[in-house]
């Protein structure tokens, strides 16, 4: 009932505010190089990373992908996305009252700060990143790693070694995500790419799977949701 109501007030909010309400300044989220071409993996690599964490942040919190896609692409950052849906679902509150707060405040340690309520149910590292004042790129990380810790079972030593080695969101999801799928762990699959050695649509490849498939795999990939 609760990821329902999640998602209704994403899917409505999407809907009410003006493009870029959210964002500096809008992002493209449009990719032409969809498919894995094996003579030029790489092309993928840009599109693969951005479905990858869509497609998560869609299974887990039971939000329709093409409301993601259509905000991402009306200038809503996929840090304020990431870090409303994530707060909502785990303080029980409206995503819709989360981002609009956020729109009339300096930083999400405000919007969480003047609201009150239940912090501890965001998580320790979660609570503690907010009263060190970390910024939104650290704090929908952590939301990312929260539900990959959850969710996916991902253990939080390898999710805090991403970190310590420099991780975005979407390379942390997909590096857990193939880790899983190949059996390996998440630092490493992140160090073959950083090193050079492969490329993340290669990588995807040695699993048997494809960008396009995401939209599939990630869901059948997550655990239930424990009750809250």
């Amino acid at each position: 009932m609760r990821r329902s109501r999640c998602a209704a007030a994403l899917c409505l909010l999407y809907l009410l505010i003006p493009a870029g309400a959210f964002a500096a300044s809008p992002s493209c989220h449009c990719f032409r190089d969809r498919d894995y071409d094996p003579a030029n993996p790489g092309k993928s690599d840009g599109y693969l990373l951005a479905t990858a964490s869509n497609t998560l942040l869609s299974a887990a919190y039971g939000v329709p992908k093409s409301d993601i896609v259509q905000a991402r692409m009306s200038g809503t950052s996929g840090e304020d996305l990431w870090i409303s849906t994530y707060a909502a679902h785990r303080q029980g509150v409206a995503a819709g009252t989360l981002m609009t707060a956020r729109a009339s405040a300096a930083s999400w340690r405000d919007v969480f700060g003047s609201r009150g309520g239940d912090l501890e149910s965001l998580g320790p590292r979660f609570v503690a990143a907010l009263a060190a004042g970390a910024g939104d790129e650290v704090l929908s990380r952590l939301a990312a790693a929260e539900t990959l810790a959850a969710r996916l079972g991902s253990p939080w030593e390898e999710l805090d070694d991403l970190a310590g080695r420099g991780a975005s969101l979407q390379e942390t999801v997909l590096a857990s995500l193939i880790g899983v799928w190949s059996s390996r762990a998440a630092p490493e699959v992140y160090a073959e790419v950083k090193d050079g050695r492969s490329g993340w649509s290669r990588l995807l490849a040695t699993t048997k799977k494809t960008p396009k498939q995401m939209e599939v795999e990630v869901p059948k990939a997550l655990h239930p949701a424990a009750g809250r």
